[in-house]
């Protein structure tokens, strides 16, 4: 059996959030302050019996439950209306258990399935916390705050009363649901929710040391090893323990003998007062040594090197490599607990962000051996969740374990990139190999601006900060040097790929791509083939993206290979450049000329920097330099004023004045 979906509502930024989990490791992205730690909160929340407070309740909830609330109070509306009119927090738990045999022991779950159809293969579990149903409690914590000489008069402080009283307003409820009839309920303990989801947080703000400053994981593990029988104990380990536990047994024993006979011969040896004397009992000393103790909690790590093992102490490593081992210590003492469980339960692994501290190939190696890891030192199945802002830790993970946290102005909603996958399988390879290989921050980013090549990728920081400087980006209070964008160098023969990646993720992003004119020539084997032409002289493009565009804006296939006119492509309107939450931009006309490329484009509007005329035409401002990278880098070493093209100006001010949440 296995959780297969979470479904959040009412809490926080989660007013209706639906959750769908992977059999082994469910990765949470999205950029920050979309409710990716409020998920694990909320979920450990309810599995631990932890009252929410007010603040958990979400800002465009409250005015309906103030208003509520005084219209009982006011005796407008009676206390039943009222418990179905203010919305509780929920949270929802769909357990499978299809795959499991006829004859298996369904265990911890057994309580929760209430139906009785042998058909039915799914559970649903429902945590409310709700208003309590005690008419004359809620009443009596506001009358004094709501009523004047018996007379409804809320005062000020009123609205302090509901908030200050919260939790004595509302209770967690935990109901087993028929998935078949929502309607049909029980009642269920919170005791049976744990024993179902034993959970486990690894939180963020790991302490790291293992100086005995504070109880450290190491010292956690060995006491478990110490209390747990030889039967519990994997078979490549309990010989160690066992031997371990022989030689403290013989020294507690050996070290107890001596240290009572010196002990007794001190204190005899220091009385001087007469008594006791030879005829009454004499003074001797017993001490409690517990060597097991001192092992328990004064091991620390050391790191050892050298034919002569020196060794240091566990500080003087690296904080990413501490972190890992914090780690590895931690899910080790987890699985020891989940295999005392065994199959009759649903373990809930939770990681925060487990890239601190480490370097981008550690966070790649942790993500890609994790479940390997999780699967050598437990047999028993544990359901993971981790929340990251690591794009080495994101594009490690395939598609199907992804939920991209999106945030609307309806709150946040969990994307599942399987979606993206089923409905684009042509795009989703590549798109994963690019995000693979190029360690992309697409998850994290506000926005994004794909660009053609190298000079794109180093010229357009430097543009972004001029077009601030003169003032385009003054529409918006946070101008786009202040928002988080994210630049791809892509390609005009692929950008198309990402552009529906975009769209489902809801992220406004901009294409700048090349004109890219091509004329048709035919061959001395009678085949047509196309070289590249100024524009002026250009039949159509060579650029796949463009393309890409005019047939989606013309309502074409994809795989139309019908001629595209370059006039046509040159005519396009601002509008029609324009498709949802994409933009794509590419050379214009500018002092009588067009280019075809960046740099041609740039040489156009910077004519007296590279020594052209007034009167330069197209082929003047052919690119032909060796090298687009020392063109981007000489441009902004040479010529600290340069003027930007109008295109890239265009797309700029489209991106900066988009908003984040729809």
């Amino acid at each position: 059996m296995q959780l297969s979906k979470i479904k959040i509502q009412n809490y926080r930024l989660l007013i209706d959030a639906d959750l769908e989990v992977d059999e082994k490791t469910t990765l949470i992205v999205g950029r920050n302050n979309t409710a990716k730690t409020s998920c694990f909160e909320c979920v450990r929340s309810v599995l631990e019996g932890i009252p929410f407070s007010f603040n958990d309740y979400p800002l465009s909830k409250r005015e309906n439950l103030y208003s509520k609330i005084f219209s009982y109070m006011a005796k407008e509306i009676t206390f039943d209306a009222l418990c179905k009119e203010v919305e509780p927090i929920s949270v929802e738990f769909l357990v499978d258990y299809s795959l499991d045999d006829a004859d298996d022991d369904l265990g911890a779950l057994s309580p929760f399935i209430i139906d009785v159809d042998v058909d039915t293969t799914t559970a649903l579990i429902r945590a409310e916390f709700k208003l309590k149903e005690d008419e004359k409690s809620l009443f009596d914590i506001l009358e004094e705050r709501c009523y004047k000489e018996e007379t409804f008069s809320p005062e000020e402080d009123a609205y302090t009363s509901i908030v200050s009283n919260f939790s004595k307003l509302f209770e967690l409820t935990i109901y087993a649901v028929n998935p078949k009839n929502v309607e049909e309920r029980q009642i269920k303990k919170q005791a049976e929710l744990r024993e179902l989801f034993p959970s486990y947080l690894i939180p963020a703000e790991r302490l790291l040391g293992e100086d005995g400053s504070q109880k450290s994981s190491l010292s956690e593990l060995i006491s478990e090893f110490f209390d747990m029988s030889e039967e519990e104990l994997e078979p490549t380990i309990a010989d160690k323990v066992k031997e371990l536990r022989v030689v403290v047994e013989d020294a507690s024993k050996s070290v107890q003998q001596q240290s009572d006979e010196i002990l007794s011969a001190l204190v005899s040896s220091a009385i001087g007062f007469g008594y006791p004397n030879g005829e009454e009992l004499q003074l001797g000393v017993k001490t409690q040594l517990s060597i097991d103790e001192q092992i328990k909690h004064q091991t620390q790590l050391s790191y050892t090197a050298g034919a002569n093992k020196e060794s240091l102490p566990s500080e003087y490593n690296g904080l990413g490599y501490k972190n890992l081992i914090k780690m590895e210590f931690l899910l080790a003492a987890f699985a020891k607990k989940v295999e005392k469980w065994g199959s009759a339960c649903i373990p809930m692994l939770f990681i925060e962000e487990p890239e601190s501290h480490m370097h981008p190939q550690m966070q790649h190696a942790f993500a890609e051996y994790l479940e390997k890891f999780l699967g050598k030192i437990t047999s028993v199945g544990i359901q993971t969740f981790i929340t990251s802002h690591s794009a080495h830790i994101a594009n490690t993970m395939v598609f199907s374990k992804i939920r991209y946290a999106q945030k609307t102005n309806k709150g946040v909603i969990y994307k599942n990139l399987n979606e993206f996958a089923k409905e684009n399988p042509t795009n989703t390879e590549f798109i994963r190999k690019y995000l693979t290989l190029t360690k992309c921050d697409l998850f994290f980013a506000d926005k994004a601006i794909l660009v053609e090549g190298a000079s794109e990728r180093l010229l357009l920081p430097d543009m972004i900060q001029k077009c601030a400087k003169a003032g385009d980006f003054n529409t918006q209070k946070y101008k786009l040097p202040a928002q988080y964008y994210t630049l791809i160098e892509i390609g005009g023969a692929y950008a198309y790929k990402f552009i529906p990646f975009a769209e489902f993720l809801g992220i406004p992003c901009l294409i700048l791509t090349d004109l890219d004119s091509v004329a048709g020539q035919v061959g001395k084997n009678g085949r047509a083939y196309y070289n590249s032409v100024t524009v002026s002289r250009g039949e159509t493009t060579s650029n796949e993206t463009i393309k890409w565009w005019v047939r989606k804006n013309k309502g074409l296939d994809e795989k139309d290979k019908t001629l595209i006119d370059i006039s046509e492509i040159t005519a396009m309107s601002a509008d029609a450049k324009t498709m949802e939450k994409c933009h794509i931009e590419y050379q214009t006309a500018e002092n009588g000329l067009c280019g075809r490329s960046l740099e041609e484009a740039i040489k156009n509007v910077n004519r007296s920097h590279y020594g052209l005329s007034d009167t330069a035409t197209e082929t003047d401002l052919e690119f032909d330099e060796r090298s687009k990278t020392d063109f981007a880098l000489k441009l902004i070493y040479e010529c600290e004023d340069y003027t930007i093209p109008a295109y890239i100006r265009s797309g700029l001010v489209w991106l900066n004045n988009q908003k984040v949440l729809e």
